[in-house]
């Protein structure tokens, strides 16, 4: 009987359970098919209603917008740049095809460029006229909302334009000027410089000798690394069709030198420890030349291949020299400290590891933190961009250690410094005024790997680490 009994509740409980479910699902359903309806709703309504309409004729047959925002306009020819409390809030497009510009060629006068294509959302007034001049025309106005996807713009009170279905896209990214003041990259360069310095407290000088007994997995990892990893990067893009910038952050990445979390992510996954090492030491004084050379490659073959480009004029020089501030001279010190202090060496090497993870972490976070607006606006445009190429990444390094039938220790490790990549060298560029001056959509991919790779090899690693070493 008291069997009986107990399978009696357990079956009214998963009855009422059920029910609730039922509920809540048909509720979820009324709610969608609700603002569903609204929506088109307010979409036939403001398709019937004229340019050159009163607001208050506007009120009375559409209603009473959601949002209303008081704008300056300035045209350039037919295109605009929305300006509220004198920073620009939108550039809205006459003709989608026209392309941003990173800055004014000096050896390029000639060169007939649309005002608009050198303005960015963020940017001031003093900034807009500095770099494309006085408009052709400044008209007071403001824009009224009808739910975030219908837009009506106003001027004298009048309607000047109706755009209805507005989406967050993409291409809105290309636009983006991302915030960072010059003290905030300064933090950032003293942070990537700490953080190589670490990094280089582990490499002695007679340990490249050591790598001439492995010579031939440390030319697998830095294959992966640094040729793979980048080319299918570019095929990736290809496939997948992201906007400009969005596209070179990608390829940004992929060309950066390991991460410095990849050593304890490794040694979590039961990897080869002196091998991680290695290939941080190899690929990161690789990436003084590899980094500028392998953006310069396939930035250049995605800018004659694709359709929507930036132009792409990067200052290599500048890119070297940064690169060179950042990881040659810190290595170069760190180097040196290892040598001179080999027993303070010993005891600081972990703290500092430790720290410099914290610190990256921190810096990244404060990046966001300073656009939080716009990174919670986009962040579901770019999080699964992030997520195929880190995925990509991974399966490239243990695809290819697996191709030359390498030990399980050893491919672990390989995936994880081709996984694991310093997107923090990729941010601290990327904010360079004189590079790419804080672009949308590279910062964003660029910061988001920053995060998304500890995730995703912290996962990896402690799977890893519940699986037993192959034979």
């Amino acid at each position: 009987m008291l069997i009986i009994k107990h399978n009696t509740n357990a079956v009214i409980s998963r009855n009422v359970t059920l029910k609730r479910f039922g509920l809540c699902f048909l509720f979820a359903l009324f709610i969608i098919f609700t603002n569903k309806t609204e929506a088109q709703t307010i979409a036939n309504k403001l398709n019937s209603v004229s340019i050159g309409t009163d607001s208050t004729v506007l009120i009375r047959d559409v209603g009473t917008p959601t949002k209303k925002e008081a704008v300056n306009r300035w045209f350039y020819n037919k295109d605009q740049a929305v300006f509220v409390n004198d920073k620009i809030i939108d550039i809205r497009l006459h003709e989608r095809s026209h392309k941003i510009k990173l800055r004014k060629d000096k050896d390029k006068k000639d060169e007939i460029v649309p005002p608009v294509s050198y303005l960015r959302i963020g940017m001031t007034s003093e900034e807009a006229l500095e770099l494309s001049g006085a408009p052709d025309v400044s008209v007071a106005g403001h824009d009224w909302y009808y739910t975030k996807r219908h837009r009506v713009e106003l001027t004298y009170g009048k309607i000047e334009k109706v755009d209805l279905h507005i989406k967050s896209n993409l291409e809105k990214l290309d636009w983006i000027r991302l915030n960072f003041s010059n003290g905030s990259l300064l933090f950032m360069y003293i942070t990537i410089a700490f953080v190589m310095f670490g990094v280089a407290l582990g490499i002695k000088l007679s340990g490249f000798r050591e790598l001439a007994k492995n010579l031939k997995v440390v030319l697998i990892g830095c294959t992966s690394q640094y040729i793979l990893l980048p080319a299918l990067t570019f095929i990736l893009i290809l496939i997948i069709r992201p906007t400009p910038s969005v596209a070179m952050g990608m390829i940004l990445v992929a060309a950066c030198p390991g991460g410095n979390v990849s050593n304890f992510i490794s040694s979590l996954a039961k990897g080869n420890i002196p091998l991680s090492v290695s290939l941080t030491a190899v690929a990161t004084i690789m990436a003084i030349f590899m980094t500028p050379l392998n953006f310069l490659l396939w930035g250049s073959l995605y800018s004659k291949s694709s359709e929507l480009v930036i132009p792409f004029t990067i200052d290599v020089w500048e890119m070297l020299r940064t690169v060179f501030i950042l990881l040659g001279i810190p290595i170069a010190l760190g180097i040196w400290f290892t040598k001179q202090f080999p027993v303070l060496t010993q005891k600081i090497i972990k703290p500092i590891k430790w720290i410099s993870i914290v610190i990256f972490l921190g810096y990244i976070v404060a990046a966001l933190s300073a656009n939080i607006n716009y990174f919670l606006m986009y962040i579901h445009l770019i999080f699964l961009i992030v997520l195929v190429h880190n995925a990509l990444a991974f399966l490239t390094g243990y695809s290819f250690a697996s191709l030359f039938k390498l030990s399980d220790n050893n491919r672990r490790t390989i995936t994880i410094e081709t996984g694991i990549q310093n997107s923090g060298l990729g941010l601290v560029l990327i904010f360079n005024p004189n590079l790419f001056n804080g672009l949308g959509g590279m910062a964003f991919i660029a910061a988001w790997w920053g995060i998304w790779h500890i995730v995703s090899g912290l996962t990896l690693g402690f799977w890893w680490a519940r699986k037993p070493l192959k034979e």
